[in-house]
């Protein structure tokens, strides 16, 4: 899976999301910038998360963020990648606080995922 491509097409199927984030630590809000990308669950498609390019934070709200297709939210509460680029590790896995894998989360979409996964063993 290339990260950087995925991100550019603004999705991926869960399970990619899935051995992405399984290999990461995730890692507080503090690093996130703009031009970093948003994980959201897509409410029509289980099987894949989309992915937005952060435009702005602090925008609208203090603690908001905007992304360049013009969706809003807190960034309490959602998770995101973040590109190092020239650094180690490359990408790095952000997470909101408040993070709690419920009300329609991308860790919802992993859940659903990995039980899927299980059964089919």
């Amino acid at each position: 899976m290339n990260l950087v491509e995925r991100c550019k097409e603004g999705g991926m199927e869960v399970g990619e999301f899935f051995e992405f984030a399984v290999s990461q630590r995730p890692r507080r809000t503090h690093l996130l910038d703009v031009g970093d990308y948003v994980v959201i669950s897509n409410p029509f498609k289980k099987d894949q998360v989309d992915i937005e390019s952060i435009a702005g934070l602090d925008s609208l709200e203090k603690g908001d963020f905007i992304t360049v297709k013009g969706i809003t939210g807190p960034i309490s509460g959602n998770v995101f990648i973040k590109m190092n680029k020239g650094k180690s590790p490359e990408y790095l896995l952000i997470e909101g606080d408040g993070v709690t894998g419920e009300n329609g989360s991308v860790y919802d979409s992993m859940k659903e995922y990995l039980v899927n996964r299980l059964s089919q063993n």
